[in-house]
C-alpha cells in the first residue's frame, strides 16, 4: 500500500492536511487499518479454512468503508488468527467459538454499516464451515446453521482523533483518501459529516 502523506509533512501546527493536500509516497507500503482479529480455541480451524476467511472477512469490514473494496483497502487491512490452548478456553457450553474483533476508525460507521458488517461476517463464516441445515432458538430468533450461536462480532469504533499509525494521528478522512472512499461522492460526504459530528462531540 502507498501510504498518503501530507504535501510536506503528516501534520504541521495540530492541523490536518486539507482536502486534495496529500501526495503518495510510493516508497512507502505499511498497512493503515483496519486491524482485524480472530481468536479461537486451537484447532478449531484449519489452514486452509483461515486461508479462505481471512480475504471474505476483510471484504465484510471494508466495504462499509469504500464500495467497491479496493485493492489499496484490502492491503491496508491488518488480519490476524489467535489459537488460544484448549485448557485455557472455557464457556460456550464447551463448543468452538469464534471471536472476531474488527478495529476501525469511527468515522466510517453507523449503525446501518454495523449491521451489515455483523450479517457479512456471519456469511463469511457459512461460506467457509458450510451449512449443515442445523438450527437453534435464541432469544426468540432462529439461528442457522446451529454454530452461529458461537460466533461473537465486535465491531470496536477507535474515536477520531485516536487512530494512530507510524507515530502519527489519522483521521477518517484521512484514511478514507488513501483507501479510496474519497472517489464516490456521496459515501465520502457521509464520512465527512460523520467524522465532524464525532470531533465536535469529543470534549478536546
Amino acid at each position: 500500500l502507498t501510504i498518503a502523506t501530507p504535501a510536506k509533512n503528516f501534520r504541521r501546527h495540530g492541523k490536518s492536511p486539507a482536502d486534495g493536500e496529500f501526495k503518495t509516497n510510493p516508497t512507502r507500503k505499511h498497512q493503515i487499518m483496519p486491524i482485524i482479529r480472530v481468536t479461537t480455541p486451537e484447532n478449531t480451524l484449519t489452514a486452509e479454512q483461515k486461508e479462505q476467511l481471512a480475504p471474505l472477512l476483510v471484504d465484510a469490514v471494508m466495504v462499509e468503508e469504500v464500495d467497491p473494496v479496493t485493492e489499496a483497502a484490502r492491503n491496508a487491512t491488518f488480519m490476524v488468527f489467535t489459537e488460544v490452548p484448549q485448557q485455557d478456553a472455557f464457556g460456550a457450553s464447551d463448543q468452538p467459538f469464534w471471536l472476531v474483533e474488527a478495529m476501525t476508525a469511527a468515522g466510517f460507521f453507523d449503525q446501518a454499516r454495523r449491521d451489515d458488517a455483523q450479517d457479512r461476517v456471519a456469511k463469511a463464516f457459512v461460506k467457509v464451515l458450510g451449512d449443515d441445515g442445523s438450527s437453534v432458538e435464541m432469544g426468540g430468533k432462529t439461528i442457522s446453521p446451529a454454530f452461529l450461536a458461537y460466533l461473537y462480532c465486535l465491531i470496536i469504533e477507535i474515536p477520531e482523533g485516536s487512530w494512530g499509525f507510524v507515530g502519527h494521528t489519522f483521521s477518517a478522512p484521512e484514511i478514507g483518501q488513501v483507501i479510496g472512499s474519497d472517489k464516490d461522492p456521496k459515501r465520502w460526504s457521509e464520512l465527512k459529516v460523520n467524522t465532524a459530528k464525532l470531533q465536535a462531540s469529543r470534549p478536546s
